[in-house]
This record gives C-alpha cells, sequence and structure tokens, in this order.
C-alpha cells in the first residue's frame, strides 16, 4: 500500500520539532511524543525509515549521543523546510492531490506522491496545520467530476504497466458496446489514455492489424505474453487526431460544417474542435436571437461528433458531411416515431 505523503510530511516535521528542541530524546521516547503531542502514531520500523530518508533526502544533520543514544542536530542551526509558501501555493498542492486521487491506483500514483512530496518540502516554510491536503469540507471549493466508472483490479494496472514498459504483446477476453458475446484481444499495448472518467488502452489490434482503443474496465482474463513488439514511431495518440471529441476516433478524416444558435453557439466559439476551424455567421439561418453561426473544421472522430450534436436538439444541425447529415436525419425520424405513452 502506498504511504499518504501528507501522513509522512507531518511526521517529518514532528520529528524535526522535537529534534531541534535540544532534548536528546531516544528512539521509543521521539515515538510516545509523536503519539501524544501530534496525534501521530507511527512504528519503530517507520521511525528508523524516517529518520534514513531525512538523512539521505534533506541532509538533515540528524546523529545519536554516545552517552545516551538521544537523537540531536549536529548543526543546532539546522531545521527542515516546511510545506508550501504561502496560502496560495497550499490551495495549488490541493487542487493537484485532488486531482491526483481521481487516478488512485494507476502505477504511476505512488511516483507522483514521491515526486510531489519531494517538491512540496523544498525551500517552503509553513506550519503543519496548514499542510492538510485531503477531501473534507475545508477541500470542496475545487473540485473535478467525472464519469462514473468501475473501480479497476489492482493486477490488470500492474500488467498493463509492464507490459507498457517492456513493450510485451498482452491478450484479453474484451466485449465492445458493439457487441454481445465477448472475444479474445491480441494486442500490442501502446498508451494508456484518461478521458471522461475512464482510462482506455490505446493498442494495436493484431488480428485485425488496426488501432483500438479498450476500456480497462471491460478487460477480463489479463494475460501477458513473451512476445516483445518494436514501439511504432507513430503510436501516441495525439498524432492520430487533435482528440478534442474524446479518445475515439477512426482512419478518415471528415470536413465538417454544423450550424449552431443559443447556448450551443456561445458554447462553441471559445474552444478548438479540430484542424481548420472557422467560425462564420449563419445569415441563411440566422437562429431565433440571430446569433446563428457555421461551426467548420477537420477531423476523424465521426461517432464522437454524431453525438455532439445530436445533444445539442434544436441548437444544432449538421450541414456536411453526408455521413453527419444521414445520422442525423435518420435519428430525428426514429425519435419522430417513438409513441409516449
Amino acid at each position: 500500500m502506498a504511504v499518504d505523503f501528507t501522513e509522512k510530511a507531518k511526521r517529518y516535521q514532528a520529528i524535526d520539532e522535537i529534534i531541534a528542541s535540544g532534548r536528546k530524546l531516544k528512539w521509543n521516547e521521539i515515538i510516545s511524543e509523536l503519539q501524544d503531542k501530534y496525534n501521530l502514531k507511527t512504528s519503530k520500523t517507520s521511525f528508523f525509515r524516517d529518520i534514513e530518508e531525512l538523512v539521505k533526502k534533506y541532509a538533515a544533520p540528524i546523529d545519536t549521543d554516545f552517552e545516551t543514544n538521544g537523537y540531536f542536530y549536529t548543526d543546532p542551526q539546522y531545521r527542515l523546510p516546511r510545506f508550501y509558501t504561502d496560502e496560495n501555493a497550499a490551495k495549488a498542492a490541493k487542487l493537484i492531490k485532488t486531482l491526483m486521487d481521481m487516478v488512485k491506483g494507476n502505477p504511476l500514483y505512488k511516483e507522483a506522491q514521491e515526486v510531489f512530496e519531494f517538491l512540496s518540502i523544498e525551500n517552503h516554510d509553513l506550519t503543519l496545520e496548514n499542510i492538510k491536503i485531503n477531501k473534507k469540507p475545508d477541500n470542496d471549493r475545487i473540485i473535478f467530476v467525472g464519469a462514473p466508472n468501475r473501480k479497476i483490479p489492482a493486477e490488470t494496472w500492474r500488467t498493463i504497466d509492464k507490459a507498457l514498459k517492456e513493450n510485451r504483446v498482452i491478450t484479453f477476453d474484451y466485449i465492445s458496446n458493439a457487441e454481445k458475446k465477448s472475444k479474445g484481444r491480441r494486442v500490442q499495448p501502446w498508451q494508456l489514455i484518461f478521458d471522461e472518467g475512464n482510462w482506455n488502452l490505446h493498442a494495436l489490434d493484431i488480428v485485425k492489424h488496426a488501432r483500438r482503443r479498450y476500456s480497462l474496465e471491460k478487460i477480463k482474463n489479463l494475460k501477458i505474453t513473451n512476445e516483445v513488439f518494436k514501439l511504432p514511431t507513430d503510436y501516441d495518440f495525439r498524432k492520430m487526431t487533435r482528440g478534442s471529441f474524446g479518445c475515439m476516433c477512426d482512419d478518415k478524416f471528415l470536413d465538417y460544417k454544423i450550424h449552431l444558435h443559443g447556448y450551443a453557439a456561445r458554447y462553441a466559439q471559445d474552444k478548438i474542435w479540430g484542424d481548420n476551424q472557422t467560425i462564420v455567421k449563419d445569415k441563411k439561418n440566422p437562429g431565433p436571437d440571430g446569433d446563428g453561426i457555421i461551426l467548420s473544421f477537420r477531423t476523424n472522430q465521426l461517432i464522437s461528433v454524431q453525438r455532439w450534436v445530436w445533444k445539442w436538439a434544436d441548437e444544432a444541425w449538421p450541414i456536411e458531411p453526408k455521413e453527419l447529415l444521414d445520422d442525423w436525419l435518420e435519428k430525428r425520424t426514429r425519435v419522430n416515431g417513438i409513441k409516449v405513452m
């Protein structure tokens, strides 16, 4: 289990205060004071590990007295740098911690903890009370909301992480949204993508020789093979598309023209949706408030664009390409044919 770096930081700073007091307390006395005065429980093993890290990572001049075995600083002026320079830095730290908690379970989470811990201790000065980084009411002013997702088994993370690091082929069972039965897959894992609250594996389907995205929560019976592959130079998902509509894409780039008005028009104008984007007034169909626009861009995310246009209801309709227009007209026909009970 990964250690919560906020708790470790509190121990570091409490140990620093105790040693800097000059009382030369023994290890068991320091542990007792950590619990009684600072409400920090720790074991003998953890305490010695903390001392070792303080010496190695932060050059703390810690030594033990020859006669009493009590701890002291060989440089009486030394104090461990404190967390975060000011209130804004503390808020930024809380923001980062909240974002990190969204992806807890990712193999990189522990490494991210260690990096954040190291950076946040360097050259800062603030009291222990302001180190708290948690999801209690004092940290609910900035939040991240994602789509609902299932918990991904730790073994899935470990296997995929190993496969990514070693470029090893993996096999698993998978059922896509378009299928009714689970099928076996044999893929080259290229990249992990976090999209709308869900983790997706960007990979090459070896059998179909096609790039595919797989939702991690749907992967079953995952196994790593001894087959090693060479990672292609164009593996990066970002080289395939701008990704403005999420991680779903195909190989076919199309030019899009979409009418928007009202809230949809205001929302769309401040963002980049694809390559070669232009926005002009729609003089032919200005909309009820005269704010109609035509949004044009190029992308290879047809299915996602189809869903995006449809969700705006009467504030958006497609002009080009034919694939987008036909899908929109078909949806409209089906909806008009539905009898509401």
